[in-house]
């Protein structure tokens, strides 16, 4: 039991440095965000959050923050709490945060960010319900690595209601220009319908002239796929265009095509006759089954990858089409492999990963494909586990495989904790590199041939060593050594589950806010009964560990309004709402009798507090009294946490 308490533990230290910080508490937008998301949003995919990009010998975090918005149920006004913005944070290569800045969307809709080898480039985007050919529709912006805004290139009208709608963007470079893949909602067509389908240019990197586009017509031999409910693009090693989508109808299916045009020149789409041409293959990688324009395929497609011999095309599906049921049915893992000299369907191999049946209580999604050279790479996907109300939920539980340039891979290796964020991984010294932020300060993951490492960042400005799982505690310079929390700060620190505050502090008398005890509770609740807390959408950080603690009846309403929820918690109610989110197992006792001078077991909250103190979860003062309306401190959290864990002994 101690090695499973621990690991939840280390799950919670993971996505809890509302412990481990001062952003937290002071607010910083940089860590209000949280990118444990899906890369889709039902039947179809959205745009993509986080990126990750190698500077150097450093790594740059590009996370779009969507804010959030206060309604006044009475007279429906919206104020704007937090508009959305562009946060880019720089670390060094142990992961200490040396720059952050942010910046703001320069239109409505967000797009998509690309790290180019000179250049850096977004994409924004904003509706035209005029259907107007002069509105800007698209916008792509270039910065340099510093970046320093240099210019844009502008996309008009392009047959577009709604840019990115549906489905996502993607982006790659070759020979000096900009290939962008994405979505649209259209123009209302004769049946006043707005349909949505696939949208593709080019962008000259040098001046930021578009030099070529393809948004109208359904034809497929210029690469049209409708309704195209997630887009993938890459430049192969030969300069082919090679674009990848999620089809709901025409076709209906996973399509691979290859452009007739090599990339690095301002055409990649020629005319043909009457027609349009610029796809000269196209490869039906599976076939959803149920009707044509169903928008429910049962299918993700979440990856694309060139190899020396083909390409690899990563997906999962329910093989159950329009018959899906959304977050019921089982889904498998599944890699495509198409031989670059055989671009056909008998040149492709679509092999399964997983063998999840309809009575499995596990299934895999998302998978990611990460080269490490053209000779292969890693594989991963998340692992969702069956709640009792049938549908699944994420788990944190990774599962990845090493591939090869063939599409065979290697054995599945499984592990405990380590989230997907909602964006691409990438590689480093042949070492798989990603982050996740959930409401608080950025985790690094590294996987590698011995496995999977998580990283709490640090803006301390310490280096963190190679191996933090073998690490000493860092040294605060505000606990003595002498201290009564001295050995819980250490073991804490050691073990990730609490951090410092900058400047090499730990900040021992630091206070927790209610809305930060509330978020501790909640999350510990959901690690160990295996729930999901809400994403916040609209509201402060706290709005969706609020709404879980509300359902699952760890607090009432009361007890957390938004005027006092940045006020300091005292021990009663973090005892009241810990032991709730606690399963008693935990709580066992190790005393058979104890004595609090200040409190009677028939006082409120009396229970619950000889519980603890029996269990040697808590002592009290030097008196043992509990002090039951004082605030409760970093120091005695970190005391709580070590205890719970079995880093320490219990009193």
């Amino acid at each position: 039991m101690k090695q499973r308490v621990l690991s939840l533990f280390l799950a919670l230290a993971v996505g809890l440095s509302l412990l481990s910080g001062a952003a937290m508490a002071a607010g910083s937008p940089m860590d209000e965000t949280k990118n444990i998301d899906s890369t889709y949003n039902g039947n179809w995919a959205v745009p993509v959050n986080s990126y990750l990009y190698q500077d150097g010998e450093n790594l740059v975090r590009v996370e779009h923050d969507r804010g959030w918005n206060m309604i006044n149920s009475n007279t429906g006004e919206v104020t704007v709490m937090r508009p959305e913005q562009l946060i880019v944070q720089t670390y060094s290569p142990q992961f200490r945060l040396l720059d952050s800045r942010i910046m703001e969307l320069e239109l409505p809709l967000w797009g998509g960010f690309f790290a180019g080898e000179t250049y850096n480039f977004c994409v924004f985007g904003q509706e035209n319900p005029s259907e107007s050919d002069s509105t800007e529709v698209i916008r792509v912006v270039k910065y340099d690595k510093q970046w320093n805004r240099l210019g844009q290139a502008s996309l008009y009208g392009a047959n577009t209601y709604i840019p990115f709608e549906a489905g996502s963007l993607r982006m790659d470079e070759y020979g000096g220009y900009l290939y962008i893949h994405t979505s649209h909602e259209m123009y209302a067509g004769s049946d006043g319908l707005h349909h949505q389908a696939n949208l593709t240019f080019s962008v000259r990197e040098s001046d930021m002239e578009i030099t070529d586009s393809f948004f109208g017509v359904a034809n497929s031999s210029a690469g049209y796929v409708s309704h195209s409910f997630n887009q993938f693009i890459l430049v192969d090693q030969s300069a082919n265009i090679v674009t990848l989508n999620h089809g709901d109808a025409y076709p209906r299916g996973a399509v691979l095509m290859r452009y007739s045009a090599k990339a690095g020149s301002d055409k990649f789409i020629t005319a043909k006759g009457s027609y349009w041409n610029a796809v000269s293959e196209e490869v039906m990688l599976r076939n959803w089954s149920g009707s044509i324009g169903d928008n429910t395929t049962g299918a993700q497609i979440t990856g694309l990858a060139e190899t020396s011999t083909g390409y690899l095309v990563a997906f999962s599906d329910t093989g159950k089409g329009s018959a899906t049921t959304i977050g019921k049915d089982v889904s498998n893992i599944y890699l495509a492999y198409t031989a670059k000299d055989n671009f056909t369907e008998s040149g492709t191999t679509v092999r399964p990963l997983t063998d999840a049946s309809a009575s499995s209580s596990q299934y895999g999604s998302q998978p990611r494909l990460v080269p490490t050279g053209l000779d292969g790479g890693y594989i991963l996907w998340a692992v969702a586990e069956k709640s009792d109300n049938g549908y699944f939920y994420n788990n944190g539980v990774l599962q990845y495989a090493r591939y090869y340039a063939d599409g065979t891979i290697s054995q599945i290796q499984t592990v405990e904790y380590a989230p997907l964020f909602n964006g691409q991984p990438i590689c480093r010294d042949g070492k798989v590199i990603w982050y996740v932020t959930d409401y608080d300060a950025p985790v690094f993951y590294v996987l590698d041939e011995s496995g999977v490492t998580a990283y709490p960042t640090s803006d301390s400005g310490q280096e963190l060593p190679d191996n933090p799982g073998d690490q000493t505690a860092p040294s605060f310079t505000d606990v003595p050594e002498g201290a009564w929390y001295a050995q819980y700060v250490e073991k804490a620190a050691q073990a990730g589950l609490m951090g410092g505050t900058g400047d090499g502090r730990f900040s021992p008398d630091e206070t927790l806010s209610i809305s930060q005890v509330v978020a501790l509770c909640v999350r510990l609740h959901a690690q160990y009964y295996g729930n999901t807390v809400p994403e916040t959408v609209d509201g402060p950080w706290y709005q969706g560990a609020y709404q879980y603690g509300l359902e699952k009846g760890l607090f009432n309403r009361s007890q957390l309004s938004s005027s006092i929820a940045n006020n300091p918690a005292n021990r009663l109610q973090m005892v009241a709402w810990l032991d709730k989110a606690v399963p008693e197992s935990q709580k066992q006792p190790i005393h058979s009798e104890v004595t609090i001078p200040d409190v009677a077991p028939t006082d409120p909250g009396g229970t619950e507090i000889y519980k603890w103190y029996k269990a040697g979860i808590l002592e009290g003062d030097s008196d043992h009294r509990f002090n039951g309306r004082s605030s409760i401190t970093r120091a005695e959290t970190a005391a709580i946490l070590c205890r719970l864990a079995g880093l320490t002994p219990r009193i």
